[in-house]
């Protein structure tokens, strides 16, 4: 998976993120304690998301589609396919439900792929674009659910 990271250049936001910086410095304890209800909640999500792990379904039609994508960008091996299949499956768990959409796929589709499109190391990372309208021409927009 890859994860872009890059600044923050809205003015407000970088002021909440140094002031956050601040109170955290100020006192540890208090600061980790403002976000211990959230902290449990997603604790309770991920327990919850690993529990129905198993029974997520993904249909042949989608799982196909995948497969297509990555055989179109061309993505060596099938790496591609397997890790993208899994964090389908996983997001769909994540969001309390037994099956696998198409805008499942749509969300998790590009942290996979976009990293494997690169052929030479120097060559910059797309930034998903690419993969998201690959994914969608593929599906022809009637997998939309």
């Amino acid at each position: 998976m890859h994860a872009q990271v890059g600044t923050v250049w809205d003015a407000e936001l970088r002021v909440k993120i140094v002031e956050e910086r601040a109170r955290f410095d100020k006192n540890p304890k208090e600061f980790r304690d403002t976000y211990k209800a959230d902290q449990e909640k997603l604790q309770e999500q991920i327990s919850s998301a690993r529990s129905r792990l198993s029974s997520v379904q993904i249909d042949h039609e989608l799982r196909v589609k995948i497969s297509k994508v990555c055989t179109e960008l061309n993505v060596d091996g099938l790496r591609g396919d397997i890790a993208t299949n899994r964090a389908a499956k996983a997001f769909a768990a994540l969001k309390g439900r037994d099956q696998v959409t198409a805008k499942d796929i749509a969300v998790v589709i590009p942290n996979y792929l976009r990293h494997m499109l690169r052929k030479d190391p120097l060559e910059s990372i797309d930034s998903g674009v690419l993969v998201i309208e690959k994914f969608w021409f593929t599906c022809e927009l009637r997998c939309i659910v």
